[in-house]
């Protein structure tokens, strides 16, 4: 496996004078998972890698390579990050501190991790292909291509694909502080 994200997610945490322990009770994920993700044993999750990100104080596009740097920021598909569970590709622009965030992500077939949890901000999902599955206050959901859903976070929440199909989606998601 591609450990560039462990690895930085490491970077960050020993910046942060921040122990496993302590990322994992800001996470909610176990300090074994942790440790694992860090050393390439095991891979991450994009559900594992918000919470990751969230308590690291950074956002989620930190762990991806950056674009070019221009004053103008198209976005294709040519800069994603393939990782065994999804593809990840950030379609933010070039801001200091932005509102939101905007992505493509792919999760592959039987991504599906189903643990719900909440975080700060909104999201917006846009299902272009396959079949996602939402979990928002217990209840269940499918939402299939062109359906679409805007939650406050801060609620228990998950969405993950238990098909064997991949799921395209187009997610915005923000922060209360304004800053992913």
């Amino acid at each position: 496996m591609d450990n560039q994200i462990g690895e930085e997610f490491k970077r960050i945490r020993k910046e942060r004078k921040m122990t496993l322990r302590e990322l994992s009770e800001k996470s909610g994920l176990s300090v074994s998972f942790l440790s694992q993700v860090e050393r390439g044993i095991s891979t991450v999750t994009f559900t594992s890698l918000r919470k990751i990100a969230e308590a690291l104080g950074v956002s989620v596009n930190f762990f991806f390579e950056p674009e070019e740097d221009t004053p103008i920021k198209k976005r294709s598909l040519k800069k994603s990050a393939d990782q065994p569970n999804f593809t990840y590709t950030s379609l933010a622009g070039d801001l200091d501190q932005p509102k939101f965030t905007p992505a493509r992500i792919e999760l592959k077939a039987g991504e599906s991790q189903t643990a719900p949890y909440s975080h700060q901000g909104e999201e917006f999902v846009y299902v272009l292909e396959g079949e996602l599955k939402v979990m928002l206050e217990g209840h269940e959901e499918i939402l299939y291509p062109h359906e679409s859903l805007h939650i406050d976070s801060t609620k228990e929440h998950t969405w993950y694909n238990e098909t064997d199909k991949p799921v395209v989606l187009l997610v915005v998601s923000t922060n209360e502080d304004g800053r992913d």
